[in-house]
């Protein structure tokens, strides 16, 4: 099969068109997990992401993160009660729900939580995002 010339002289384009819209997908949905940490998370866990040492968990190096990737949406959305563990400390504090974010607001705060703050974790997909979210409660 032959490509006619017209298209294959727009391929590139094309193909740059498309790693630029890409780009600013990811930096937009980055941008925007920053954004709503500054806004929700930033005066508790503070801006550093090393929460209040005794009282507030810490998000940096957090364990946590780690060992419980599908528990952080319900946590955003819903809130925290109980007690957690967060690199070797216990806190009972309790963290307030953010019952007004959209599910893709929770998903790109925590995919910022997942990848900033010293954690080099993998992001998790907006459908992972909305089933964890089905398992609330």
């Amino acid at each position: 099969m032959k490509i006619p010339k017209p298209i294959l002289a727009a391929f590139p384009i094309l193909f740059f068109i498309g790693l630029l819209l890409g780009n600013l997908f990811f930096f937009k949905t980055q941008e925007q997990g920053q954004k709503l940490y500054h806004l929700h998370c930033s005066s508790c866990h503070m801006e550093n992401g090393e929460g209040l040492a005794g009282l507030i968990p810490p998000l940096r190096k957090a364990d946590w993160l780690a060992k419980n990737p599908e528990k952080i949406a319900c946590i955003i959305r819903y809130g925290q009660k109980e007690e957690i563990q967060v690199n070797g400390a216990t806190y009972n504090h309790p963290m307030p729900a953010n019952l007004q974010l959209s599910d893709v607001e929770i998903h790109n705060l925590t995919n910022f939580l997942l990848t900033n703050f010293e954690n080099s974790l993998p992001k998790r997909t907006f459908e992972q995002i909305v089933k964890d979210l089905q398992t609330c409660r």
